[in-house]
């Protein structure tokens, strides 16, 4: 045996000790039980000996059980160091000696001291060592952690409690890819970071106004990063209720990077992960201050490692009745031209996104001569080609983009411009 050779517990059953015959050694666990996602998490084993005690004996020995489908071994920390022997290897269970046969493997760790005075004088209650799990991926449900003796002092008699866990899962975890019409460039498959190039890309997400008070900060190196995955915009990104898709479960505001990529404001990881949701199927939205949002045709199923969501791909099928995406040669984009967020394009008559353009331009403290042609600068939601300016007539303006999108729609047939874009999400 690996843990403990077979001579060392003979000769501590043959030592003499003073403790009475219905003395037992009891283990329990220092936390009886806990609940846990996808985090690690640590078995303590708490030593005492019933009535009447003493702290001559010989020692334990001890197998930690374990169900390996629900929890990997990563490891002993902290081992009372008084008498203790190498710590074992991983061993299947075969001859279930807990009485638990889903607690299919076990490692074992011992202490011996030929002397009979283990653990030592008024050393009980004993924190015996701290034993890391991991839970497995896409696992869900109880599991326990469980004692039992490979041999005891004197042949005492052994009671053990386990420890209850239960796993809820990890939380759902997604790598999300769009790209904006009003900042994409067709020459480089990319999409321009003019925002964060001029200076105006807020440092914290700019959403209230649709209803999240997220407190998502990006750092100065984040914005100050360049090449692909230089900010482009702030999105947010949404898990909605699998039966009923208006209801939104989660949100991450995130920002959008040159080459496509959702990253975390965080730390700039472009997998994006919502601690404190449980696993399972959710619809996954993707929703941008000016653009009409997508969302996922069907529910997306989280139950381990990150899903990929690429609304780039035109292969992704997406919620609606049509796509409301956009073609680029080979790849998709979101539409712009929202500019008084009501997931409607309008060019001209009632609600129109035009006259809100122009009621930007037109107001700006700066425009004193009142030009229709004046470029408002800053971080506006009426900068639908997002190059940080608004400009409602003349070069680089902000209304031609949504003049396009609507009069060239496929279910357009008469070229009006008051038709009507509605988006897709509900």
């Amino acid at each position: 045996m690996k843990y403990l050779a077979q001579s060392v517990w003979m000769v501590m059953l043959s030592v003499a000790i003073s403790v009475a015959a219905e003395a037992a050694q009891i283990v329990t666990p220092s936390q009886s039980s806990l609940s846990t996602g996808a985090e690690a998490f640590v078995f303590t084993p708490v030593y005492t000996i019933s009535s009447p005690q003493t702290a001559t004996l010989t020692g334990l020995g001890l197998r930690i059980h374990f169900n390996s489908s629900a929890v990997q071994f990563n490891g002993v920390t902290s081992p009372y160091a008084y008498g203790l022997q190498p710590v074992g290897t991983i061993t299947a269970d075969t001859e279930d000696f807990d009485a638990d046969p889903l607690t299919d493997s076990y490692f074992v760790v011992g202490w011996v001291d030929l002397t009979a005075r283990w653990p030592g004088t008024g050393m009980v209650p004993l924190n015996l060592l701290a034993a890391s799990f991991q839970p497995q991926a896409g696992f869900t449900g109880i599991t326990h952690i469980r004692t039992t003796a490979t041999v005891t002092a004197d042949a005492a008699a052994f009671q053990s409690t386990p420890m209850t866990v239960t796993l809820t899962g990890s939380p759902p975890a997604v790598q999300v890819r769009a790209f904006l019409q009003g900042s994409y460039v067709m020459l480089d498959g990319k999409m321009r970071d003019s925002l964060r190039e001029s200076g105006v890309l807020p440092a914290s997400q700019p959403y209230a106004g649709f209803g999240y008070n997220g407190s998502e900060t990006a750092s100065p190196a984040l914005l100050a990063m360049t090449g692909n995955d230089a900010p482009v915009d702030w999105v947010l990104v949404e898990l909605r209720d699998s039966t009923n898709p208006q209801t939104i479960v989660a949100t991450h505001a995130a920002l959008l990077q040159r080459d496509g990529d959702v990253a975390s404001a965080a730390d700039g990881a472009t997998t994006l992960t919502f601690t404190g949701i449980a696993p399972g199927s959710y619809y996954l939205a993707l929703r941008h201050r000016n653009h009409l949002g997508v969302m996922s045709a069907a529910p997306v199923v989280f139950s381990g490692a990150p899903v990929l969501v690429d609304f780039t791909a035109a292969t992704t099928a997406v919620y609606g009745s049509t796509d409301i995406r956009l073609p680029a040669a080979s790849v998709r984009m979101l539409p712009s031209g929202d500019a008084n967020n009501d997931s409607k394009l309008i060019a001209d008559g009632p609600e129109n996104d035009k006259n809100t353009v122009l009621a930007v331009v037109m107001v700006d403290a700066g425009n004193s001569e009142i030009n229709t042609n004046f470029q408002a600068s800053g971080y506006k939601v009426t900068d639908l080609n997002m190059d940080g300016k608004t400009v409602f007539a003349g070069p680089g303006n902000d209304v031609n983009i949504l003049l396009g999108n609507v009069l060239l729609h496929s279910a357009n047939t008469t070229s009006s411009t008051n038709y009507i874009v509605r988006g897709s999400m509900p």
